[in-house]
């Protein structure tokens, strides 16, 4: 990305924070102007010593130690302090901005990238931005300071200003040699970080699996090769950066040498004065930490580009386009559905996963998709939640085009249950809450006394209070699916999809879903998809797939009588 962008993208996030951005740099160059001064009284205090003039010397340190305690108790302290919350601020503005965009994000965008890598764009990439701006605002200031000492420099010896403006062009040209390398490190080492936080991600995550398999010695193995090869680029990026900081600190003492032969020669010809050559012992280093600050946010400004280029990419739509919703507004279906003439292929492949696809649903029934694996019955799941769109054809909600709605309207119709229902890791009562952040108690017990988990729930130590642990850890198969169901009633979705939610579930906990399935099909409309057709017997119809296309449809006595696909996976599913 060119500067000029860069500005650009940060320009809204950095403006809201204006008004504190101007006080802080009112107050930084408060305390700059103070910390100017104390080389000139200085100077001019020693001066007086050689006319004999030690009262009038004295007084200019006493004034000079007053105004440093008053700059590091007040300027200073309250310049650093709102820059601070200032970048706080930023970061937290960026943050939120970004994470919102990712939530926005078409489902492709989660199968193509990894979760690390938002992860790293969300917080290390925001981080990075806001130190560096920090950085910038307190260049920026000292930047303004350094010049007024310039022009003091400039009133007292012209071959000194010179060889300031010199050092300063050794040290540009020197920084701009080494910045495009360390740009192109960067990159690379924050493509292997995303690798890294991906790996150990899902090692947590997946820890029981882990260790069920016997896998602790190959995961960690594995692990290791990505730190070593991550740490590989770290340590060529440190060496790249050590070796800058060296030429400018050479360069610097070059220059500060230079400097004071130059003051001195011109004292010895009767052409400077001690006064300036005692302010400079200040204010050369003065210079020389600007410079050091300027190569340290040299290498620094690297890495912002990178982390800007990652943000913008995904605030700015430029990997993937948000996911666009319609205008219409339905917060009571009827719950009727239709699928009309319905093709869908996955963007990465071209192969129809559904062909001409025509079902039909009708409220408050309880219907039953079967087929053998990579028929399509996932995918009609994935068009009515609008995870991706038909290809061709229409998905119509009583009546509308499901792209028609509007995203709220969507969401609180349908619900799914899934095999692997994905819970927070917060309380019972919370993952409720999270829903509806006002919803009593008294309320979700009610939900889940029809999902059949109340009296367990009561016989635990903290109720309602329980913590379930990541992904529901704490719960069993059964205990996790009605609790999905209990949250999903809470939406008041007139839609419930099942998504094999009774496969991984032992007979006694299946027989339960079953029952409540049962129980709250009276009003609502329920779609399932099963291997075990033991679990939809009871459908009011049932449609059995191939090759993207209902093939069949009744009741499972209908089905059973004239049906041998469906009495073959009766026989082997059942």
């Amino acid at each position: 990305m060119k500067n000029k962008e860069i500005v650009k993208f940060l320009k809204p996030f950095v403006a809201k924070e204006k008004k504190w951005i101007v006080l802080a740099i009112m107050l930084s160059l408060v305390s700059s102007f103070i910390g100017i001064t104390y080389g000139y009284f200085s100077g001019l205090a020693m001066n007086f010593v050689t006319e004999n003039a030690f009262k009038l010397s004295v007084v200019i340190l006493f004034l000079n130690l007053m105004l440093s305690i008053l700059n590091n108790l007040f300027f200073e302290r309250l310049g650093t302090l709102i820059s601070t919350r200032m970048s706080f601020r930023v970061i937290e503005n960026i943050t939120f901005t970004l994470f919102h965009k990712v939530l926005k994000l078409p489902t492709k965008a989660f199968e193509e990238k990894s979760s690390g890598e938002f992860i790293n764009r969300i917080t290390n990439d925001s981080e990075t931005i806001t130190d560096t701006i920090s950085s910038l605002i307190y260049i920026a200031i000292k930047l303004l300071a350094s010049l007024l000492i310039f022009f003091y420099v400039l009133g007292n010896s012209l071959l000194v200003a010179f060889e300031i403006l010199l050092y300063l062009v050794g040290v540009y040209i020197l920084s701009a040699k080494f910045n495009k390398k360390l740009n192109a490190l960067q990159k690379e080492i924050r493509s292997e970080n995303d690798i890294y936080v991906m790996n150990v991600n899902e090692s947590i995550r997946g820890i029981r699996e882990v260790r069920a398999l016997g896998i602790n010695k190959n995961v960690a193995k594995n692990l290791k090769e990505i730190v070593t090869h991550l740490f590989q680029k770290r340590n060529a990026t440190i060496t790249y950066e050590n070796n800058y900081y060296a030429m400018v600190g050479s360069l610097a003492e070059i220059f500060i040498t230079i400097v004071f032969v130059t003051i001195i020669v011109e004292i010895f010809y009767g052409k400077g004065s001690y006064t300036f050559l005692i302010a400079m012992t200040y204010y050369v280093y003065n210079f020389q930490h600007l410079v050091n600050r300027f190569a340290t946010f040299s290498t620094q400004y690297q890495k912002l580009k990178v982390s800007v280029e990652r943000i913008y990419e995904i605030v700015n739509n430029k990997l993937y386009q948000d996911v666009s919703y319609g205008k219409y507004q339905n917060e009571k279906m009827t719950g009727n559905i239709e699928f009309q003439q319905v093709s869908f292929h996955y963007h990465d492949n071209n192969k129809e996963i559904l062909k001409d696809f025509n079902l039909a649903v009708k409220e408050n029934t309880k219907v039953a998709i079967i087929g053998k694996s990579g028929q399509g019955k996932s995918t009609i799941f994935n068009l009515l939640l609008r995870f991706f769109d038909a290809t061709k054809g229409r998905v119509l909600l009583d009546g509308i085009s499901i792209e028609e709605y509007d995203e709220k309207s969507l969401r609180k119709n349908i619900s799914i249950i899934r095999q692997e229902p994905f819970l927070f890791n917060k309380t019972i009562l919370e993952n409720f809450q999270i829903i509806h952040p006002d919803i009593s108690l008294k309320k979700v017990r009610e939900y889940c006394k029809i999902a059949l988990l109340d009296d367990y729930i009561m016989t635990l130590p903290y109720k309602y209070d329980t913590k379930i642990g990541e992904g529901g850890v704490n719960l069993s198969g059964g205990q996790k699916q009605r609790l999905a169901i209990a949250r999903a009633l809470s939406k008041n979705s007139k839609i419930i999809l099942f998504d094999e939610a009774t496969s991984a579930l032992d007979n006694e906990s299946q027989e339960k879903i079953i029952k409540v399935i049962e129980e709250i099909s009276k009003n609502h409309t329920i779609i399932t998809i099963a291997h075990r057709l033991s679990t939809i017997i009871d459908s009011d119809v049932i449609h059995l797939m191939e090759n993207g296309q209902i093939v069949a449809s009744g009741s499972h006595n209908e089905l059973l009588k004239k049906n041998k696909a469906y009495q073959e996976l009766y026989k082997n599913n059942a």
